[in-house]
């Protein structure tokens, strides 16, 4: 049976707007602020299974689509004069069907929100993404604890003389 692909379609500038902290970052820098987003979307997206697709505006830069990979996740800047909204109802039009994918939306674009859930895709707003996004940090944290707890505990701190006689004593010369 063929296993239904997964992706989470985020509109990035949207989510950088949705969070205090990068908003005020991307005024000193737009660059940093993308590159945080795409860190954060990475190390879920380990987590999560989906396969997240970024879509940057480039709509008042003269440019062609550009579509990369960073981190293992897609960034995508569309061309001139198209909004990431216009990208991301195109791509959910041409990828979406109902048994071989599941694609869901992040934004909080309410006119976006109705356009993809009308096409088949799931929506979620920004700050739910944050929170999802927080709660999955969390998660791997605890994980990490979890396995650090299983691990033998440090060896003590035993000095060198200690351990020369130590291991005399186990091959058995004294």
């Amino acid at each position: 049976m063929r296993k239904k692909r997964r992706i989470l379609l985020v509109d990035g500038y949207n989510l950088i707007g949705a969070n205090k902290e990068l908003h005020a970052e991307s005024k000193l820098s737009l660059e940093l602020a993308r590159e945080e987003v795409i860190t954060v979307l990475a190390e879920f997206q380990m987590v999560a299974k989906y396969e997240i697709i970024i879509v940057f505006d480039a709509y008042e830069v003269k440019s062609m689509e550009s579509i990369t990979e960073k981190h293992g996740v897609t960034v995508v800047f569309t061309k001139e004069k198209e909004t990431a909204d216009e990208y991301i109802e195109r791509f959910v039009h041409d990828t979406y069907h109902p048994f071989l994918c599941e694609i869901s939306v992040v934004t909080s674009d309410l006119t976006e929100q109705n356009a993809i859930f009308a096409l088949g895709a799931y929506r979620i707003s920004s700050r739910e993404m944050w929170m999802l996004l927080e709660d999955s940090e969390k998660n791997i944290s605890k994980e990490i604890d979890a396995i650090n707890e299983k691990l033998p505990r440090q060896k003590l701190d035993i000095s060198p003389d200690v351990l020369s006689e130590l291991e005399k004593w186990r091959r058995g010369l004294k």
